[in-house]
């Protein structure tokens, strides 16, 4: 099966009529063909929705695709494509969707809401996992500030950070603050500002841990947060994984799925963060449809549905 190319041509919603500069506006076309756009293969963003369209054939495998689908490499390519493509359909990460300018289809009848995914009634999901190094040989400090990293993210302030950035998660009753628990990291007591520390994998996740380092650093002797996003694929790859000690190592690295067996890292080194949803999108202009049933996802993107005439409305 054929896969396109990025750098599709961006498409005018209006077109310009008459000599006195009047416009008419964009009329969708629903007998057009449906663009589909998807993720790499190792992408937890892909995992999660393809496993929630029971679609897990294509979870790692582009071959049972629709013919001519576009794939990009992350949730900000996603965006941009679909952005610029009046008739493409894609799937992103619902902490995304607010300030994507694309339109999110209620799926299975449910709205992609925190409120709903914590219920349970939304159940495109998929949680947003850690893996810190196993091994830290000449790098003690630093792995004293990325357990005391850990265990902010479970503090009170850290899941406001987290849920500011999108992240699904509720604060429960024996939930501590910082205050409670830093006399337990004493390296956040020194100044840490010669120390950094290296954040990486999920796209999806990049937000949020942004958030977290920046506030953090702050906390704990303004050590230098650096990101380098590229991927679920490498959270274990470049913690405890093939490049852990080569350019890229990370200290502590984030996937936006459930960990691979292929990628079991060393007991007490991963954990839960949050929760995310995943949301199909369309363009704004796209009048033919507001929500989608998880067979009629299924069918697009294998390709038993080619034309938006062909979706329920």
């Amino acid at each position: 099966m054929k896969k396109l190319l990025l750098g599709m041509m961006g498409l005018l919603v209006f077109t310009m009529i008459g000599c006195g500069g009047n416009t008419t506006a964009f009329s969708f076309d629903a007998s057009r063909n449906i663009t589909v756009y998807t993720r790499d293969t190792t992408s937890g963003t892909r995992d999660a929705f393809f496993t929630g369209i029971d679609f897990s054939d294509a979870i790692t495998s582009n071959g049972v695709l629709v013919a001519n689908y576009v794939e990009v490499d992350g949730n900000g390519s996603m965006i941009t494509s679909v952005k610029n493509d009046i008739y493409g359909i894609g799937y992103i990460s619902l902490a995304s969707l607010e300030t994507s300018g694309l339109k999110g289809l209620v799926f299975d009848g449910v709205a992609a809401t925190e409120a709903n995914v914590l219920n349970g009634t939304y159940t495109l999901k998929r949680p947003f996992n850690y893996m810190t190094r196993a091994h830290w040989s000449g790098m003690e400090r630093e792995r004293q500030i990325v357990e005391a990293f850990v265990a902010f993210m479970t503090t009170i302030e850290g899941i406001a950070t987290i849920q500011n950035k999108a992240g699904i998660i509720s604060v429960e009753a024996n939930t501590p603050s910082w205050d409670d628990i830093k006399s337990l990291y004493p390296v956040c007591l020194e100044d840490n500002s010669d120390v950094t520390i290296y954040f990486g994998g999920s796209t999806s996740v990049e937000s949020v841990a942004k958030a977290l380092s920046q506030e953090f650093s702050q906390k704990c002797g303004n050590f230098i947060a650096e990101h380098n996003h590229t991927g679920s694929g490498d959270a274990y790859k470049r913690t405890q994984g093939s490049e852990a000690d080569g350019g890229n190592k990370l200290h502590i690295g984030f996937a936006s799925r459930d960990f691979k067996s292929s990628e079991s890292g060393d007991e007490g080194t991963s954990g839960f963060i949050c929760f995310d949803a995943v949301v199909l999108v369309v363009n704004q202009a796209n009048t033919a449809i507001d929500s989608i049933t998880k067979s009629e996802a299924k069918k697009v993107y294998s390709g038993d549905k080619t034309l938006w005439s062909s979706l329920n409305p």
